[in-house]
């Protein structure tokens, strides 16, 4: 076989586990609800370090906030992802503890995603 078909069946290998991948990754987003482009989840002095960057962006501080959309608390979950969390009630409506516990969690499972929408904010700060 020559190198240049060799290669070309490379690169066809390559491009083929590109797209699997990046099928299963839109899939594993659009599934959890949230982008593929997201950090790795690491230790949680990162997850600390992120998720003070995304308060101000989301709730601007507040823990009893409230979006448009239903979205509250310092993290701004949405009630079905704190109720997958194991979050009981309304986030807004949870304890500081608590949202931050269950906002780490989320950073755990799934990095930066779940904020995607607000890193024009966050991008800068972490």
């Amino acid at each position: 076989m020559s190198n240049a078909r060799s290669l070309g069946r490379g690169l066809n290998r390559i491009k083929l586990g590109t797209r699997a991948a990046v099928i299963a990754t839109t899939l594993a987003a659009s599934v959890g609800g949230g982008l593929a482009l997201s950090q790795p989840a690491s230790a949680g002095t990162n997850a600390d370090h992120f998720l003070s960057a995304v308060i101000p962006c989301e709730s601007g501080g507040n823990p009893h906030a409230v979006n448009s959309i239903g979205a509250g608390g310092l993290f701004q979950f949405l009630p079905s992802t704190w109720h997958g969390l194991g979050g009981r009630g309304l986030p807004q409506h949870a304890s500081v503890a608590e949202q931050w516990q269950r906002a780490r969690q989320l950073y755990a499972q799934a990095g930066t995603s779940p904020w995607y929408a607000s890193k024009p904010c966050w991008g800068h700060r972490i």
